[in-house]
Formats: structure tokens, C-alpha cells, sequence
């Protein structure tokens, strides 16, 4: 038996779970998940999982022409691997690059370039381009149909009872994810404080998600507002990342106390109707025993602004173009990674209170740069943060033009994408599908190698 399969006999077995997590801090890494949302060329309407063009015949073309390796749900492939990489399919068809633990930003930056520029040459062929956006921006929710995928089918059940856009949220937006190591328990909660601290601000800054179905949502991250509204036992702030002393344990406890979705026995999924894992753990469920790859899996139905597994996982980011996308993890490399800048950072949010946290955390989502931060609006806190991420990855010896990107939201456009976005769709371009869909499809990096394959030579 492994020790994934270990039967848990009590909360006190999963004591140790997070610190297994710790690495020394001259093998930290950085990885992202990157979300892109697909849609056809010419009119902007998200593509299906099934057809001649589609998604399943984009993931068919990478493994027939350059040796990506499928991951099947029945018949249907679900996900590829590459040798290092995933490619990963979100349950409206947003697909994900899961990228590989890098040590250097420059070579993250070259994994997402080369990935973004094979997917535009098998995706071109077939009328299908690929957005950085926070949220779909024409096709209706009813019109987007499920992924075939066994984990979408529960979790789409359960979430219809938890709130009013947990749907939105499964088949309308993307994100980008942060992951990042921690060396030893201290070290990790004080990440995880000074991240739960400054997501709010980053939602704001690469906000990304004013447009859906054709109009303005009324916010400049749409997409953080529907998380705000899919299920307040498992997203969101977490109040005990701010108190003093907050250990693993704590965070052990909110982890034992949300509702479970389900668990996996013989490769089947099973629906085990919300109960906590905590008694999960003390009753089972009919013939099963909880373990701990149990535990491992249902970390993964916990979604709050900063999550902790195994790392340190930041998911509060709309997904933006690649070059943005690149930025979002330098500025989180830049002021966590470096122990001056971390300091730093936490004194921008250090005096808020919880009720304030959470009135910035909703300003963030509807205001997006024109939210205030205390005393500061979000364009100068923002411009605090950049230069302190900026000294961060002069003194880990990083490229800081990797945040150039951000700097042009701060420093040119004085405006959150979201907010450029909306002004030129409602300007300029007057609402024309064409111009937006041109717009967020950029490539904006290019990778130094030809792309191809599935990145085995360099990763």
C-alpha cells in the first residue's frame, strides 16, 4: 500500500501533510497555470468540445503531429502531456497550460511563448483563435456545453446549491495561477499572509473581465466577482491568514471542515454528498475509508484567494494576454522569493482590517484601478508594488523587464485592461466583435525557439 492510500484513522494522521511540502530555498521554483479561452476567428463564440473544429480536434492535432501524450475520460481525451508541461481542459473548454516547476523566469517565459505560438499553428488551420480574457465576452452561458469530464459532472451539481454563478465560473472564466515552493512552515504562512494580503489588489491591477455576452458586466474583474459568488465555505479570504501565530494547523482545520465533493475508487468518481472531511474521516462513506489521497484530492475543490498544498498556489489574476500573464508571476516572484521585499510588501495592506480586506476585496472586482486602497488608489499602491517586485528580482538576479507589461497598465495606460478593454470596445471599435477578438488574441511573445513538440528538449 502507498502512502496516498493510507486509511486515516483521525484528523491527527494528516498532521505533518503540508510541511512534506518544504523545500531548501536553493531549489524553489515558479510555475503558472495559464487559462485561455477559445473561440471561432471570425465571430468570437466560444468553440465546442466536440466537431471538426473544436477543442478535442486542436488536442487531436497536438498528439498525431507533435507527440503530446492524451489522457482519456471513456473516449474522450481530456487533458495532454508533454514532458514537463500539461495541457489541461477547464470545464467550458478554457484550456490550461499547467506549466512545468522552473528555477529562472526567463525559462517560464520561453515555455509559455513556445506553447502559446503551437497552439495558434494547429488552432489557425481551423478558424479558431485563442483570448487572454478574464471571462467569455459574447457566447450566452446556456450555449456552452460541458466538458465530458467525470470531476465537472459533480462538481457542477454541487456548486448549483452553494451559489448564484458557480456555473459562470466553471464555463465562463479564466484565471492565471501562481504556484510557488515555501522552505519550511514559517516561511510558507508568511507567504501565505503576505499573498492573502495583496491578492485583492493584484485582482485589481489585471483586471480583465468587463465584457460578457456582448456587454458591460458592470465590473472590472467579472470574473473575481463570480467567485465572490460560487460557494463561501471554499472561496475567498481567508480571515485566519491574518491572525498572528497561523500555522499549518489552521489551515488544516478550514480544509477538515468544507464539504467534500467526492472521492475516487477504481477510476470512478463518487459523489459523497457534501460531507465534511472531517467526517469523512470519522464515518467513511458506505464501504470506503478516507485516505490520504483523499485529502490530496479534495485540497484541490478548495479554492480561496491563496490556496496551500504542496505550495503555495495565487489565484486571484484574470487571465490576460502571455506577456501580462508572465508578469503576473514575476510581480509574485519579485515580492515573495525576496525577504526585503516581502517585508515591504505586507506594509501596503499591514493596518487593514478584516472588514476592510473584504470591502477592498469587492472594490477590486467592480472598480478595478479606480478602487482605493486605504489612503492610496489602486494605481499607487500598484506602482509602490511594482517598484518593490522590481528590487525583488534585481536581488534574486531575474529580468525585471518581465514586468514591463504591468508597468505599461500603470505607468501609460493609468487603467486595468478591463477598463482599456471597455473604452475602446465602446468607443472606438463601437462594439465590433472582430476588433476585440484581434485584440486579446495577440501573441505578445515570441518564443527564441521554433515551437513544436511537446517541449521535451528544453523541459
Amino acid at each position: 500500500m502507498s502512502s496516498e492510500d493510507r486509511v486515516l484513522t483521525g484528523p491527527r494522521d494528516l498532521e505533518g501533510y503540508f510541511d512534506q511540502g518544504a523545500r531548501p530555498r536553493e531549489e524553489w521554483g515558479v510555475g503558472i497555470e495559464y487559462e485561455r479561452l477559445g473561440v471561432f476567428a471570425d465571430t468570437g463564440r466560444a468553440i465546442p468540445y466536440n466537431g471538426p473544429r473544436s477543442v478535442s480536434a486542436i488536442l487531436a492535432r497536438l498528439v498525431s503531429m507533435e507527440g503530446w501524450r492524451p489522457i482519456y475520460a471513456g473516449p474522450h481525451i481530456i487533458a495532454l502531456e508533454g514532458d514537463g508541461p500539461r495541457l489541461t481542459l477547464e470545464p467550458g473548454g478554457q484550456l490550461e497550460l499547467s506549466g512545468a516547476v522552473h528555477g529562472r523566469l526567463i525559462d517560464l517565459r520561453e515555455e509559455v511563448a513556445r506553447y502559446v505560438a503551437l497552439l495558434q499553428s494547429h488552432s489557425e488551420p481551423l478558424g479558431i483563435t485563442w483570448l487572454g480574457l478574464g471571462l467569455q465576452p459574447f457566447t450566452p452561458l446556456s450555449e456552452i456545453a460541458w466538458i465530458p469530464k467525470p470531476r465537472y459532472r459533480i462538481m457542477s451539481a454541487y456548486l448549483s446549491k452553494t451559489g448564484s454563478l458557480g456555473h459562470v465560473m466553471m464555463k465562463q472564466t479564466a484565471g492565471v495561477q501562481v504556484n510557488l515552493d515555501y522552505s519550511d512552515e514559517e516561511d510558507a504562512l508568511e507567504k501565505f499572509r503576505v499573498a492573502m494580503g495583496l491578492t485583492s489588489l493584484v485582482t485589481a491591477l489585471f483586471a480583465a473581465s468587463s465584457v460578457r455576452e456582448g456587454g458591460a458586466t458592470g465590473y472590472m474583474s467579472f470574473r473575481s466577482w463570480v467567485w465572490q459568488n460560487t460557494d463561501p465555505a471554499r472561496c475567498g479570504l481567508l480571515p485566519f491568514a491574518f491572525e498572528k501565530h497561523t500555522s499549518f494547523a489552521d489551515y488544516l482545520e478550514y480544509a477538515l471542515d468544507v464539504p467534500t465533493m467526492f472521492i475516487v475508487r477504481d477510476g470512478t468518481f463518487l459523489d459523497v454528498q457534501g460531507l465534511p472531511f472531517r467526517e469523512l474521516i470519522r464515518r467513511g462513506f458506505g464501504e470506503h475509508r478516507a485516505t490520504v489521497e483523499d485529502f490530496r484530492l479534495h485540497l484541490t475543490t478548495l479554492f480561496p484567494e491563496v490556496r496551500i498544498k504542496h505550495f503555495l498556489e495565487i489565484r486571484g489574476g484574470d487571465s490576460g494576454h502571455p506577456a501580462l500573464a508572465v508578469s503576473q508571476v514575476a510581480l509574485w516572484k519579485g515580492i515573495l522569493y525576496d525577504p526585503a521585499a516581502l517585508k515591504e510588501s505586507w506594509e501596503l495592506v499591514a493596518s487593514l482590517t478584516w472588514e476592510e480586506r473584504q470591502r477592498f476585496h469587492l472594490a477590486a472586482a467592480r472598480a478595478g484601478t479606480d478602487a482605493r486602497l486605504g489612503k492610496l488608489s489602486v494605481l499607487e499602491a500598484g506602482k509602490k508594488l511594482h517598484a518593490i517586485a522590481s528590487r525583488g528580482l534585481a536581488a534574486q538576479g531575474e529580468a525585471t523587464d518581465l514586468l514591463d507589461p504591468l508597468g505599461e497598465i500603470l505607468f501609460e495606460n493609468g487603467a486595468c485592461p478591463a477598463k482599456d478593454l471597455q473604452r475602446r470596445w465602446l468607443g472606438e471599435w463601437k462594439g465590433e466583435s472582430r476588433r476585440l477578438i484581434q485584440e486579446c488574441s495577440r501573441p505578445t511573445l515570441k518564443p527564441h525557439e521554433p515551437p513544436g513538440g511537446s517541449f521535451a528538449e528544453d523541459y
